[in-house]
């Protein structure tokens, strides 16, 4: 930690916003609140923190669309958010994580926990702004999701590491997010004994992301319950039946939002190509 890093609480709650920065300034930060998603904004406007604590449920402006616009705009992407919320459901940190929450932690939690995850992701930032990044990365997570917290962190890279626009930077996140997920659902088939191996490389002319699940494969050219380019609506009658989510537009979205979307012949691995300057 670095002393006197400044902390902003998001909380419209009284108590527990001063009992947050309470525990804040007992480790050495110098933490400060505001009530609501509009003040947090302008507060980060005027004087960029160097972490936030954010809550969910906020008047106004809810805590989604405050990390939302903050994480993607490039000049505030690599400040740390930590959500912290009584929503506790898989939707929920799904929504968080896919809008570009750092950490996401529930109440009631455990100060420890708190703190512990406010120095990881402060320490994160610091490796970026010294130039401590990575070109090349592969890890694996479970289908349970619990380490897309980790590819947050590494889409935020690429605000350091390439000349790709917010919005574009934005595209590949929900491209890369909603291939993950597809991999989750359809590759594993939400076993959570299998996993989702993700790797991107950065190039002077490109970044590559690729994506590979443990299932038995598919042939997505043929996803009767998947919206396709001729009919991108005739699906929807399908997962209607079959009692399915209201979706199947990931795979079509995603091909728009880069340059290259292919997949093995096994249909079990999917690569996504975003070129620079196209």
């Amino acid at each position: 930690m670095k002393k006197g890093d400044r902390i902003l609480v998001v909380e419209d709650d009284v108590d527990l916003g001063g009992l947050l920065c309470d525990l804040l300034r007992t480790e050495g930060y110098d933490a400060f609140r505001v009530d609501d998603g509009d003040q947090a904004v302008e507060r980060v406007a005027d004087s960029p923190p160097d972490a936030i604590v954010l809550d969910v449920m906020l008047p106004g402006m809810d805590g989604f669309e405050v990390c939302q616009r903050l994480k993607f705009r490039r000049d505030t992407n690599l400040i740390p958010i930590l959500m912290l919320t009584a929503l506790d459901d898989d939707k929920a940190r799904g929504k968080g994580l896919r809008v570009g929450a750092d950490r996401y932690l529930t109440k009631p939690f455990e100060p420890d926990a708190l703190l512990s995850e406010i120095r990881h992701t402060l320490e994160h930032r610091r490796k970026l702004q010294d130039g401590n990044v990575r070109t090349a990365i592969q890890f694996q997570m479970h289908s349970d999701g619990r380490l897309r917290e980790e590819l947050n962190d590494m889409l935020s890279e690429l605000f350091m590491q390439t000349p790709l626009s917010e919005e574009d930077v934005g595209r590949i996140r929900y491209a890369v997010l909603e291939m993950v997920q597809n991999a989750v659902e359809w590759g594993n088939r939400n076993r959570k004994d299998l996993e989702v191996s993700v790797s991107y490389e950065v190039t002077k002319d490109f970044v590559k992301f690729v994506i590979t699940d443990q299932g038995e494969g598919f042939n997505p050219d043929n996803i009767p319950h998947a919206a396709n380019e001729e009919d991108p609506v005739q699906h929807m009658s399908i997962r209607e039946k079959l009692g399915l989510r209201d979706g199947g537009f990931g795979i079509l979205i995603s091909k728009g939002m880069v340059d290259e979307f292919k997949y093995n012949d096994a249909g079990n691995q999917v690569t996504l190509i975003k070129y620079f300057g196209k």
